[in-house]
């Protein structure tokens, strides 16, 4: 029989706030770069009908436990049946046998792990002085890149656009009350990105949205929202101008924003610049000029789930959050 934590959505935004997530996943790169970790095949299901997509990560990080993560994306839930598009269990396991010992609310922890890998990026590939964010996508990921890049820029002002007007204009008033800096609607993706220091693109589309002549010398972007076979933000003729890092080689050319441009030949596996481990190891430097063009391609790795948890999981444990459960 097994003693098994288990912490709701409410307790785990209780427990972390963005500056511990942006820190437990420099954690979990650093793990990940070390070899110190392992990421199992993603399972990705498509729920044809309703849909949506069940995905499931695993993996484990050698310091802690490991774990696996279910996510459920359902993209008409806001507008048809008033519920998160995204929802999420992480559960942990000891590492040494096995046995459950949490089981967490993933859906928070998702969204800010992943605004904190855009921020860690950021910090050492955008230009330092960077002040103004062009954001595609005004969903949860948008609040999210932006809150964590907060943490390490003076951000002057946010551009949003989505092709839902509504959420754009909801996302204004909402980072506006939350915010100091200024956040303004786009009328156009073009108008979101053309004078912006750092792109943010986290939506679910399939075909380009940010053409290349709209990206200049000296911009950093973030590409998140393409994480699946199929998925595509990005006009491909930008990624043979950028110095290309990604979270994971392996994810990346087969589910992230580049594997459009690596079908095309644009771009050869070999050409990748760096995974971000190695930026953050001292490896590789990352921003060499302020002219150079950067990109970021994220997929999401399951040790960055894991590092986060854990870390939400001792802080419960000290506080004496959650309902303990017995498992036999």
């Amino acid at each position: 029989m097994s003693d098994v934590l288990v912490l709701s959505a409410s307790d785990v935004k209780r427990l972390v706030d963005i500056r511990a997530v942006i820190a437990a996943v420099e954690d979990a790169f650093r793990a990940y770069g070390r070899g110190a970790s392992k990421l199992g095949p993603i399972a990705l299901t498509l729920i044809d009908k309703h849909e949506g997509e069940l995905e499931i990560k695993s993996g484990y990080v050698e310091e802690f436990c490991t774990a696996t993560k279910i996510l459920l994306y359902y993209k008409d839930n806001p507008s048809k049946r008033g519920l998160p598009a995204l929802s999420g269990t992480i559960v942990l396991n000891d590492i040494n046998d096995g046995k459950p010992f949490a089981v967490l609310d993933g859906t928070y922890i998702t969204a800010n792990r992943t605004g904190a890998a855009g921020a860690i990026a950021a910090k050492y590939l955008a230009r330092p002085n960077s002040e103004d964010i062009g954001v595609i996508g005004a969903g949860t990921q948008g609040r999210a890149q932006v809150a964590a890049l907060n943490e390490i820029f003076n951000i002057k002002t946010v551009r949003v656009y989505d092709i839902d007007s509504q959420r754009t204009t909801n996302y204004v008033r909402e980072m506006s009350a939350q915010y100091p800096f200024k956040v303004e609607p786009a009328e156009s993706p073009a108008h979101a990105v053309l004078d912006a220091d750092i792109i943010v693109t986290v939506t679910t589309s399939t075909k380009a949205i940010v053409q290349n002549e709209w990206v200049h010398e000296g911009v950093h972007i973030n590409a998140i929202g393409a994480d699946t076979p199929g998925k595509q933000e990005l006009d491909p003729a930008i990624i043979p101008r950028a110095k290309v890092i990604v979270d994971s080689i392996a994810q990346c050319v087969e589910r992230g924003e580049i594997q459009t441009a690596m079908r095309l030949g644009l771009l050869k596996k070999e050409n990748i610049y760096a995974e971000l481990s190695d930026i953050l190891l001292g490896r590789k430097p990352g921003r060499v000029s302020p002219e150079e063009i950067t990109l970021f391609d994220a997929t999401g790795m399951i040790v960055q789930d894991i590092t986060t948890a854990w870390t939400v999981y001792q802080l419960a444990k000290k506080q004496g959050l959650g309902i303990n459960a017995k498992i036999d």
